[in-house]
């Protein structure tokens, strides 16, 4: 699965080539793009809807192309269909889903597919910056959610009761611990833990209150204040060891969690 960011600005963009792969696209219209056509196959359908906030579901084995005339602005999620099989081969939903239900050339208005897409913009503003778990946890989001909404899944299974056993938090845990400074997947860490993603999930959430993208974001963070406490280490590099991109990356986190910035806090600590 990928998110991309699509925004074109000028009029009448012109008609593009018809695309037809094993996959759908969830795009959420972030500007207002009433004024164009849609062809399925060759066969003209009439767009309805396309309101900024609004979500349309393309099924592109249909060999969809379009005519543009209004500008456009939207995220997408790109989701191969085997994504949605091997969500069943992972346990995470009770059988395998074929289709996502939806009206060709239609829209909807989904707030959790708003607020989830949404929260992609700053990583894809700074893709320089991403935290594969963070990647991997809205993904996982938006696959249940389309799954129980627009799936061929009556309903998926209730939440487990229960957070991870002891051995597998310390498991957890210890292999986040391991790579504070490059990045990790969620996949990795549910298969060192046995779990499906989604079960690995919501059992570290309810065992330590956070998500692991949050705990490790944290144990950055407190990683880089020990190494604060040591005047002669510059913040490029404290940023290198804790995994960041570069140093302003850094320094946003460290203000976002914290409350001030790396430097103001050591002056704090040296006083």
């Amino acid at each position: 699965m990928e998110f991309l960011e699509l925004n074109c600005e000028r009029r009448n963009a012109g008609v593009t080539v018809p695309v037809r792969e094993n996959a759908f696209l969830i795009a959420l219209q972030l500007r207002r793009s009433t004024d164009f056509d849609l062809f399925a196959g060759g066969r003209f359908i009439q767009p309805e809807g396309f309101e900024a906030g609004e979500t349309a579901i393309f099924d592109l084995r249909m060999e969809l192309a379009t005519d543009l005339r209004d500008p456009f602005h939207a995220i997408n999620l790109y989701v191969p269909h085997k994504a949605l099989l091997a969500m069943g081969d992972d346990g995470d939903i009770p059988r395998h889903i074929q289709e996502l239900r939806h009206t060709v050339g239609g829209t909807v208005r989904d707030p959790v597919v708003r607020d989830l897409l949404l929260s992609m913009r700053p990583t894809l503003a700074r893709p320089e910056e991403t935290s594969e778990l963070f990647v991997d946890h809205v993904a996982l989001a938006l696959s249940i959610h389309l799954a129980g909404k627009y799936g061929n899944v009556a309903q998926l299974p209730r939440q487990w009761g229960g957070g991870l056993a002891p051995w597998q938090e310390r498991r957890a845990k210890e292999l986040m611990e391991a790579n504070i400074d490059r990045g990790l997947t969620l996949e990795a860490l549910a298969q060192s833990c046995s779990l499906s993603k989604r079960h690995f999930t919501r059992a570290f959430r309810q065992s330590t209150g956070l998500a692991p993208y949050q705990w490790l974001q944290h144990r950055r963070i407190d990683k880089a204040k020990q190494l604060l406490a040591k005047s002669t280490i510059s913040l490029g590099t404290i940023a290198f060891e804790c995994g960041f991109a570069d140093q302003s990356h850094f320094t946003r986190a460290f203000l976002r969690v914290v409350g001030v910035t790396p430097r103001k806090w050591r002056l704090t600590m040296l006083e």
